[in-house]
This record gives structure tokens, C-alpha cells and sequence, in this order.
């Protein structure tokens, strides 16, 4: 559905939500903290390699392959130089500060419509 479809009530809603979730300070720090990551060159190219060896190693165990821990390891220790990486961490820290608010942003939609905002929201 095309958002301009919606009711105009219901638009002026999602854009005060919006512009209220964006004000919010766990908000501004998430993106603080995203933007920090993305700047920072070591990090970034650390979070790149991260993903495309997950990628690569999950493609192949969905093909039904099956990796031996030789080829695992890299990944543990790459995992564990990502994770401990203090811009993710930051970064990580902050969408676990601003998850809630979302949550309780998702109960009070599903209150308002009676029905499952979060499911409504997975279907899209």
C-alpha cells in the first residue's frame, strides 16, 4: 500500500510518531552511534568483513554443507574482535536503549487499531 493512501489522520499520526521518536534521546543516540560506525574506517571495514563472512558461511550451511571447525574458527575470532569493537558496542548499547520505546510506540499503535502493529508491520 502506498503510504499516501492512508487517511490523512492517520498520516498526520505516523508523522508526529515519527518526529516525536526522532526527538527522543535514545533515538539520537542510536544515530550518533550509527554514524560514529560508519566514519570510522577500521571499524566499518571490520563490520563489512564480519557480514560477508557470515553471509558466505550461512549460505553455505543453508546449501547443506557442512563447515568444519577449521573453517569456523576465523569467524568465531573475527566475531569476537567485532563484538568487543567499542563503536559497535556503543552502537549495540543504543538500539538496546531505544528498543523499548519502540516497543511501547508498537503496543500503543496495535491499542489504537485494534490489531497486532508489529505483525501488521513484519507483513509489509
Amino acid at each position: 500500500m502506498n503510504p499516501n493512501e492512508l487517511p490523512l489522520d492517520i498520516q498526520d499520526a505516523a508523522r508526529a510518531l515519527s518526529q516525536f521518536l526522532l526527538a527522543n534521546p535514545q533515538a539520537k543516540a542510536y544515530q550518533a552511534a550509527v554514524i560514529a560506525l560508519d566514519n570510522d574506517l577500521q571499524a566499518s571495514a571490520l563490520e563489512k568483513r564480519y557480514m560477508d563472512l557470515y553471509t558466505h558461511l550461512t549460505a553455505r550451511q543453508q546449501r547443506g554443507e557442512q563447515l568444519s571447525q577449521q573453517e569456523v574458527e576465523p569467524f568465531y575470532t573475527l566475531r569476537a574482535e567485532y563484538s568487543a569493537h567499542p563503536l559497535v558496542t556503543a552502537r549495540n548499547d543504543a538500539i538496546g536503549a531505544f528498543k523499548p520505546l519502540l516497543a511501547e510506540a508498537a503496543e500503543q499503535i496495535s491499542a489504537q487499531l485494534g490489531l497486532d502493529f508489529t505483525e501488521l508491520a513484519r507483513a509489509a
